[in-house]
């Protein structure tokens, strides 16, 4: 799990868009790409987006895999 630096470490529930981008490795035009194409829920609070972390997994568990196919149990 993923934790913000604080006095007291508090585990991470959701990335801002830019976060995202980092932490997948796509790009933030990426990112908002999927969210416009319905492929990624975004939450909106005011002027704020953030994306739930467990939404970017599966997000990311749903691309397209090539070279080593994932196991049983692993797949999207």
């Amino acid at each position: 799990m993923a934790f913000i630096s604080s006095e007291k470490s508090l585990p991470r529930l959701a990335f801002t868009p830019a976060e995202a981008s980092v932490s997948s490795g796509l790009s933030r035009t990426r990112i908002f790409q999927a969210i416009r194409d319905k492929k990624l829920t975004a939450r909106k609070h005011g002027k704020a987006t953030i994306i739930e972390m467990d939404e970017l997994a599966r997000f990311l568990r749903s691309l397209p895999a090539h070279g080593r196919q994932p196991e049983a149990g692993h797949a999207a």
